[in-house]
């Protein structure tokens, strides 16, 4: 009798294991289809359809790119010769009776989502036919990245404004020499000068682009999730004095990128204007974001650059159309697009109309391009 129930306890015991090794293994079969179909349903960072690698910028549009649905069907993306989003190649003189304006920034600027001709950049030749505008946003580019790719190639024109947008997001891009695997130069003050380092920008492996991409999903993997907690990896305190001494160092960068635009549009006989744009987090009072504001309002007003901030503008708007300015990818939609390009073009039309009456539009004598803030590398 006890010889059949040690036999049946056994077998019970073993069913019991037989059951929760089963139950492992459906579990961290889930874990996996799910992360897998996560990873899957994850699009590829869009920019390498049309930048390559770049060793001072870290990625840089490729010259004379055409992609027809690069956005979805009929919303195309089109590159100059020089790299811009533009349809045309653009002289170092500006034509007679023009304006013209340079467009520096990240993947706002560049018009990520919206047609070639839809870009709050180009929406301002709609409103103003006077201007010429040349667009030199890129993806994924900090403050850092959009001051070296203006000085190294949009300085070679004349001009007589340079716009500088950009978002909270782009002074945090300027704490790493990576950006979504992507290497990417770093901006250091020694000194009074600016010294660029991590050059050569390396060109990242595919892996490591991957791994950078889809690093938070494959942390919801339960043994990675396991693994984290043994190690006692989650729950610790971030090092805000890490992030302090960042954004210090990031302050001070920003404060000498502003002075060297200003010397340089000052030699060109053109205006800087800074620009903060909102992004979908900024309808409301964002104390990171505020906190960024006053620092670039103080810096310009030193300096006595012309500052426009569409923070407080998009805070005008009805709680019942901001969501339309905004795409589900998190940029400015068509209507943002719009929205932003009338907003600017109502606060620089003084400006405009200046330049217009008093700087000849014949523009070739212009001397050349002299900063002796400029970075060294």
């Amino acid at each position: 009798m006890r010889a059949k129930l040690g036999n049946a306890l056994k077998i019970g015991l073993i069913n019991l294991i037989v059951l929760v090794m089963l139950f492992a293994v459906l579990e961290g079969a889930a874990s996996i289809l799910f992360v897998a179909n996560e990873i899957r349903r994850t699009p590829a960072v869009p920019e390498h359809q049309h930048a390559d690698h770049d060793t001072l910028l870290g990625w840089v549009n490729r010259p004379n790119v055409h992609i027809p649905d690069m956005y979805g069907a009929g919303v195309s993306l089109r590159t100059n010769g020089q790299g811009f989003r533009n349809e045309r190649e653009f002289p170092r003189e500006v034509p007679p009776g023009k304006v013209r304006v340079v467009c520096s920034g990240d993947s706002f600027t560049l018009g990520f989502g919206v047609a070639d001709d839809q870009t709050w950049c180009q929406r301002l030749v709609a409103l103003d036919p006077r201007l010429e505008t040349v667009n030199m946003g890129q993806g994924g580019y900090g403050v850092d990245q959009a001051y070296l790719w203006y000085m190294r190639d949009g300085r070679e024109l004349d001009h007589h404004v340079q716009i500088l947008a950009f978002l909270t997001d782009d002074f945090h891009r300027m704490r790493r020499d990576r950006f979504m695997g992507y290497g990417k130069p770093l901006l250091a003050v020694q000194g009074d000068t600016l010294v660029v380092t991590n050059l050569p920008v390396p060109n990242t492996s595919s892996f490591a682009r991957w791994r950078a991409l889809h690093g938070e999903t494959i942390a919801q993997l339960n043994i990675v999730r396991l693994s984290r907690r043994l190690l006692r990896l989650d729950g610790r305190a971030p090092d805000t004095a890490r992030v302090t001494r960042e954004d210090q160092r990031v302050r001070d960068v920003m404060s000498r990128i502003f002075e060297s635009l200003r010397r340089t549009n000052d030699a060109k006989g053109s205006r800087l204007v800074l620009v903060y744009l909102p992004g979908t987090w900024d309808y409301k009072p964002h104390p990171d974001t505020d906190a960024w504001r006053r620092f670039v309002r103080a810096e310009a007003e030193r300096r006595r650059i012309v500052y426009l901030d569409l923070v407080d503008a998009v805070r005008t708007v009805p709680s019942t159309g901001i969501d339309a300015l905004y795409a589900p990818n998190a940029h400015f939609s068509v209507a943002g697009n719009a929205w932003a390009a009338g907003a600017l073009h109502q606060r620089l039309r003084p400006l405009l109309d200046s330049v217009a009456a008093r700087v000849p539009i014949a523009t070739g004598a212009l001397p050349p391009a002299s900063d002796p803030g400029a970075p060294s590398r």
